[in-house]
């Protein structure tokens, strides 16, 4: 499929030079938004996606939007605390709904709580909002959550969640309103540096652009690898299950995430529900994720998981007891090998833009945002530079 729309000149480049066209490769959510602020700021964008947008990781993505204690070194904190501020602009761009409701997140191990309590505040300290609450105090907030008596809760009241496939689209259609070009199927099979240019090849075309990014996800080393870039900045994928259920009356405003499980519900009534004990380890189920299926083969399983998690989130939440799973998806999770964003050129690649990393649902917006001038205006921001490729 290609989508296509007029190229019009509102938002484009304010400086006098040639329009630069740039191939972004992975349609996810990440991919989406560096399409997004490119086509915005005058690029003329091209966004080249192997199957469908947002079917990956980011369609099967827990999506809790939050910057957390254990998000170090402190820079790191800070571009997942500038992301939310992001968000907030890109509602007021976009058609996008975001829900926030806040976090809720304990533990039952006494080592993990403690690091909970004292890395709240330690981010207290540089002008967080989170703060320890207890099971008094949470009554207010979240009426029907199960607590232990002694609980000790992080209570982030700036943080959220959101649909990220129905995010993905909003930002695809934008590109597509501000003249870009969205194309599935279309698996990339080449990358080559021609002089000043870059040559992508797909089962569709060739296109020759100014510029590539790679916002692959999973994928990176092996494009990279194809590309010339003798890098592997990431780490295997690891799978996770994400329970959704059928719409269902509010039972939850904040995000819930424990050692056991961690949940949110969407604005339209949906439950997610994601799991923390990871896939079985047996024999069969290695059989199952062989190949690195984002739905399981075959229904009964699906089913069979769907009531596990669902079970055990109930111990939290008891109405979930009346929930029904819509749907089970097992998400591929990138994640470089030191847990930091992967952003930028490598050496030796001039026309080659890597933007890979873990959260990528809650890194999105500042990605696109930082990104997108990076590779227009063929700069290096210092805000980025902890999360280059050359570290590898």
């Amino acid at each position: 499929m290609s989508v296509a729309a007029g190229f019009g000149l509102s938002h484009k480049l304010a400086y006098a030079q040639k329009v630069p066209k740039v191939a972004v490769v992975g349609a996810g959510i990440v991919g989406a938004s560096i399409a997004y602020y490119l086509s915005k700021q005058g690029g003329d964008v091209v966004v080249l996606e192997k199957s469908k947008p947002a079917v990956q990781a980011s369609g099967n993505s827990f999506a809790w939007l939050n910057a957390t204690y254990f998000d170090s070194p402190h820079s790191y904190f800070e571009l997942r605390s500038e992301s939310l501020l992001a968000y907030h602009r890109l509602q007021r761009e976009l058609a996008l709904s975001v829900h926030w409701g806040g976090s809720l997140e304990w533990y039952a191990e006494d080592d993990r709580q403690q690091e909970l309590v004292s890395g709240v505040s330690r981010i207290r300290a540089s002008g967080s909002q989170t703060r320890i609450i207890g099971k008094q105090d949470l009554s207010s907030i979240e009426a029907n959550l199960q607590v232990d008596e002694n609980a000790r809760i992080a209570y982030a009241v700036g943080e959220g969640a959101v649909n990220p496939k129905a995010m993905t689209e909003v930002l695809l259609a934008a590109v597509v309103r501000n003249g870009g070009v969205v194309q599935y199927p279309a698996e990339v099979s080449a990358v080559q540096s021609i002089g000043n240019k870059v040559r992508v090849a797909t089962q569709n075309d060739t296109l020759e652009v100014d510029k590539v990014v790679l916002a692959t996800g999973i994928d990176t080393n092996s494009i990279l690898k194809m590309a010339g870039v003798n890098q592997e900045p990431m780490l295997p994928a690891t799978p996770g299950i994400l329970v959704t259920t059928k719409p269902m009356p509010q039972i939850l405003n904040a995000v819930v995430y424990t050692n056991k499980t961690h949940i949110h519900q969407l604005l339209d009534g949906r439950v997610i529900v994601g799991e923390k004990a990871g896939p079985p380890q047996t024999s069969q189920h290695g059989g199952y994720l062989k190949g690195k299926p984002n739905q399981y083969p075959d229904p009964s399983l699906a089913a069979e998981h769907a009531r596990r998690v669902l079970a055990i989130a109930q111990d939290y939440l008891p109405q979930l007891g009346n929930a029904e799973a819509e749907s089970v998806g097992i998400g591929w999770r990138p994640l470089p090998k030191d847990g930091l964003p992967v952003l930028g050129q490598p050496a030796g690649a001039p026309g080659i833009y890597v933007a890979a990393t873990h959260s990528g649902v809650t890194l999105a917006p500042i990605i696109g945002e930082l990104a997108s001038q990076e590779i227009l205006e063929g700069v290096r921001l210092e805000q980025l530079s902890p999360y280059r490729i050359e570290r590898f």
